[in-house]
């Protein structure tokens, strides 16, 4: 992907100026909209160790790493809507993201219909844990 192809998340944004700068430049996401954005252009471009760092330690599973790079074998992500979001005030750590991912595994389609939870800790978001709908 180039710096100046509109970003995978869905935002409209310049990649370069949307979540490329999360792993180009160390910067973090300031919002839980933001690391969920990031988080799925990271499963676009295959970014593993992204996935796991900003995935919080007490909900990761041991081989998570190897799991994530083995999945990207299989699956070609194409598009991301976000349903809805509920962010908490400044104050507030903690963070709601629904969306829908839509992919391509083993030859058919599918949509990935997630309620997502973050939190923030140290001024940073990290995914915890999302409830999927059938």
């Amino acid at each position: 992907m180039k710096k100046t192809d509109v970003c995978p998340c869905g935002s409209s944004k310049i990649y370069q100026d949307c979540c490329q700068r999360f792993w180009a430049s160390q910067q973090t996401a300031q919002t839980a909209e933001e690391l969920m954005r990031s988080r799925y252009t990271a499963f676009v471009l295959e970014k593993a160790q992204y996935l796991v760092d900003t995935h919080h330690p007490d909900h990761r599973q041991a081989d998570e790493l190897k799991a994530l790079k083995k999945s990207f074998k299989h699956t070609q992500w194409l598009g991301l809507e976000v349903m809805d979001k509920e962010q908490g005030q400044a104050n507030d750590h903690t963070g709601i993201v629904e969306f829908k991912a839509h992919f391509k595994s083993l030859g058919k389609n599918h949509v990935l219909h997630e309620r997502s939870q973050f939190v923030k800790e140290q001024g940073k978001w990290f995914y915890t844990t999302g409830t999927i709908y059938q």
